[in-house]
């Protein structure tokens, strides 16, 4: 099977539904960049999918999140009356035949969600390692319930900020990349992307209706804060946000935060909101102040070069 048919079987999946969320699907894929799948075939049946995206470092092949995705899932065709038993027998297998469909690499590194699959034991015992992330998740049903709205301190700036601030709709590509630069500098980080992939990333957004930007304005109408947040048919997902120091002042960020979240369960009525991140503590516990809670990402990853692996455990540590 060729990589085109591959991928045109992996667009069939996701035309007929099968395949739902917004990062798994084709046209994010393509919008991304480079991508491929590998697919797991029993008894001439596809029974699971996972995209991935293949690249080169220093020199050698490594298969990797495509770009710009926060998490990716492992489509298994799970029949709807087989035993819990069965199950991790039938799982066990498609993770293999997947792993089996990918190409030779150096260097393996993916993060899933935790619930995507029922445990990464095939992974392990084809070599693989496992790190665990998380991600901050609100539900409908939580943010509507008036016992787990945010709390009151945050609730008294969010009240602060709005009078200080006014959110706007639609803002320039160009003024929220201007401040998620000005976060990652704060961060002492380069900024993971450019304005021409965000371009692209807002051409496939727009054309599918599946994103929107709010900007937060002072009273001198600068843009002080801005956030990006997508959504597919059950959830959204706050891909990019961020605030300059004035932003930070004014609360501008939590106003925008709260903004989105209004707009993703009242008018989107999505079940569950994203945060995306972060695994730094002091916006763990902001995202903690809205309510949310600590969800498991799980990131996958084996090298077959030692040289490589220590490189790339100095790199996280």
């Amino acid at each position: 099977m060729t990589r085109e048919e591959k991928k045109e079987i992996y667009r069939s999946l996701c035309t007929q539904g099968k395949i739902r969320a917004l990062f798994m699907q084709p046209w994010w894929l393509e919008a991304s960049g480079p991508w491929e799948v590998a697919l797991a075939v029993r008894n001439g049946q596809i029974v699971g999918a996972m995209p991935y995206a293949m690249t080169r470092r220093w020199g050698l092949p490594v298969i990797s999140m495509p770009a710009m995705t926060h998490h990716l899932q492992i489509w298994m065709d799970k029949p709807p009356d087989i035993s819990a038993h069965k199950w991790l027998t039938r799982e066990k297998q498609i993770i293999w035949l997947l792993i089996e469909d990918l190409p030779a690499f150096a260097y393996f590194s993916m993060v899933f969600e935790e619930g995507s699959f029922n445990n990464w034991l095939p992974f392990h015992w084809k070599g693989f390692r496992q790190e665990m992330r998380y991600t901050f998740l609100i539900r409908r049903d939580e943010w509507m319930n008036p016992d787990l709205q945010p709390n009151r301190n945050l609730r008294r700036n969010i009240r602060d900020a709005g009078q200080s601030v006014e959110i706007h709709q639609d803002i320039p590509l160009e003024s929220l990349f201007r401040i998620s630069q000005q976060t990652y500098q704060r961060q002492q980080m380069s900024t993971p992307y450019t304005l021409e992939h965000l371009h692209t990333i807002d051409q496939a957004v727009r054309a599918q209706q599946s994103g929107l930007r709010l900007g937060a304005y002072d009273r001198t109408g600068d843009c002080v804060a801005a956030a990006w947040w997508l959504w597919d048919a059950d959830r959204a997902y706050y891909f990019i946000a961020g605030d300059t120091q004035a932003g930070r002042d004014l609360g501008a960020g939590i106003l925008i935060c709260q903004e989105a979240l209004r707009m993703a369960f009242e008018e989107r009525q999505v079940s569950s909101f994203d945060f995306c991140g972060s695994m730094l503590e002091p916006v763990t516990e902001v995202r903690r102040q809205f309510g949310a809670s600590a969800t498991g990402l799980m990131k996958i990853y084996k090298s077959r070069y030692k040289l490589i692996d220590i490189m790339m455990t100095l790199r996280r540590g």
